[in-house]
C-alpha cells in the first residue's frame, strides 16, 4: 500500500514524464486496487492538464506565432494554394481560440479587457506568525534563516518563519511553562515539540503547549492542527473549545475552529474524543464530529487522505460542496467570500487543488468545470452562477 508522500511522488513524476518503468507499474497497481483510487487519480489527471490549458493560454504570443507562419507560406513553393490554406487556417485559428477563451471563461458578455482570475486573485505573501513565550514576549517569525529560540534566559527552540523545532528536554521540570503560537490568514506552520511530537498548524490557528513535555503532555487548539505524536507511555491530550481528544502514540487531524463543527479525524492508533458528558473511541479510518448547536458525537467512516492533504499542501475534495472548499480558500489565502446565489453552496466536486498555485488560478479551475462563477468586490470573492 502506498504511503500519502508516496503516492504525492510517483503522481508529480507521471505529469513531468519521469516515471520508470517499475514505478509506472506501481501506480498502476495502485489506481487498480479500487474505484476510489480511480476516481482520485482521473481527477489528478483532469485538473493538470486544465492547469497546463489555462497556463498555455496565458502565455499564448499570437503575433509570434503568426511570425511563423508568414515565414513558412514565404518559404514555400505553392504560395497561392497557400494563401486560401492561410484562410482556412487563420479562420480555424479564430475559432479554436474562441473555443479555448469560452472553455476558460465560459461568459461570453465579458469584454475582451477584462481581468483574469489569476488576475484578480493572484498569491498574496505570507502573514507572519507570533511564538508568546511563557514570559509573555512575543518574537514575530519572520526570517528565513534559523535563529535560537530563549525562554527564561535558556535556549529551547530553533525557528523561522514557517517552523519551530524545541529541544528534547530531560531537566526536571520545576513547573510547567506554556508557549503560544499564533498563525493568521494565509500561512501554515510546522512544529516540532519537545518529547518529539510533530505538529502542523493550519491558516488562523492559536496552539498553546508546554515548553517541556515531561511532566503532562496537555495542549490546547483553536483552529486546525495535524498531529504525530510521540509514543513516550504518557497520555497526550489535546483540548479545544471544552472538549478533548485522548491518545497514546497516533497520527490525527483535528479541526476545531470557534463556532464551527470540531472534527478529529484518525489516521492511525487510537483516540478518545469526549465532549465533557459522552465519550467515544475511534479506530483508524474513523472521523468524529461534534456539533457546537447539540455538542453530540457522531462517528463514521472516511477517507482519511482529504481531511489531511492539507498539511502537504494539496487540498483534495471528493464530492465535497463548494461552501467546503471555499472555507479552506478563505483559511489559505486569508480572503472572504460572499454567495451572491445561496443554493451555489452546496454544489459538489471532485479533486485537488494545490496552495502553491494563486488563488484566482484554483478558482478558475472549479469555474471551468461548472457553471459557478466568481468575482471579486472590495477585495472579497463575489460567487454566483
Amino acid at each position: 500500500m502506498l504511503s500519502e508522500n508516496e503516492l504525492v511522488d510517483l503522481c508529480h513524476k507521471y505529469q513531468t514524464h519521469k516515471l520508470t518503468e517499475s514505478e509506472f507499474q506501481l501506480l498502476q497497481s495502485w489506481v487498480n486496487e479500487s474505484e476510489e483510487n480511480l476516481r482520485f487519480f482521473s481527477n489528478y489527471v483532469k485538473l493538470y492538464k486544465s492547469e497546463k490549458r489555462i497556463e498555455a493560454n496565458q502565455h499564448a504570443d499570437a503575433a509570434k506565432g503568426w511570425t511563423i507562419i508568414e515565414r513558412k507560406l514565404k518559404q514555400h513553393r505553392l504560395r497561392r494554394k497557400l494563401y486560401y490554406t492561410a484562410i482556412a487556417a487563420c479562420f480555424l485559428s479564430f475559432l479554436l481560440g474562441t473555443a479555448v477563451y469560452l472553455y476558460t471563461y465560459q461568459d461570453s458578455s465579458l469584454p475582451a479587457e477584462e481581468p483574469s482570475l489569476a488576475e484578480l486573485f493572484p498569491n498574496l505573501p505570507q502573514n507572519k506568525v507570533t511564538l508568546t513565550l511563557s514570559s509573555g514576549q512575543q518574537i514575530v517569525l519572520d526570517e528565513e534563516q534559523a535563529k535560537e529560540i530563549a525562554d527564561n534566559g535558556k535556549v529551547v527552540a530553533q525557528g523561522s518563519n514557517n517552523s519551530l523545532s524545541y529541544q528534547p528536554d530531560n531537566t526536571p521540570a520545576s513547573g510547567i511553562q506554556y508557549n503560544t503560537i499564533t498563525v493568521p490568514e494565509g500561512s501554515t506552520f510546522s512544529l516540532t515539540l519537545s518529547d518529539g511530537t510533530q505538529v502542523t498548524l493550519n491558516s488562523t490557528t492559536t496552539f498553546r503547549y508546554p515548553v517541556s513535555m515531561q511532566d503532562k503532555r496537555i495542549v490546547e487548539l483553536n483552529g486546525e492542527a495535524y498531529f504525530d505524536v510521540t509514543h513516550t507511555g504518557k497520555p497526550f491530550t489535546v483540548k479545544a473549545d471544552g472538549k478533548e481528544i485522548k491518545v497514546l502514540g497516533t497520527q490525527f487531524n483535528v479541526s476545531a475552529y470557534h463556532s464551527r463543527n470540531m472534527i478529529t479525524t484518525l489516521v492511525k492508533g487510537k483516540v478518545e474524543v469526549k465532549n465533557g458528558i459522552a465519550r467515544k473511541l475511534l479506530a483508524p479510518g474513523q472521523q468524529a464530529t461534534i456539533s457546537p448547536e447539540d455538542n453530540a458525537i457522531t462517528v463514521e467512516e472516511v477517507n482519511t487522505a482529504i481531511y489531511t492533504s492539507w498539511v502537504t499542501g494539496i487540498y483534495e475534495f471528493s464530492r465535497t460542496p463548494l461552501h467546503n472548499i471555499l472555507s479552506q480558500f478563505e483559511l489559505w489565502y486569508g480572503v472572504k467570500v460572499v454567495y451572491k446565489d445561496e443554493d451555489a453552496r452546496n454544489i459538489c466536486f471532485d479533486g485537488a487543488v494545490f496552495r502553491n498555485k494563486p488563488l484566482g488560478f484554483s478558482l478558475e479551475i472549479i469555474q471551468q468545470v461548472s457553471n459557478v462563477r466568481f468575482s471579486k468586490e472590495n477585495g472579497t470573492i463575489i460567487v454566483s452562477k
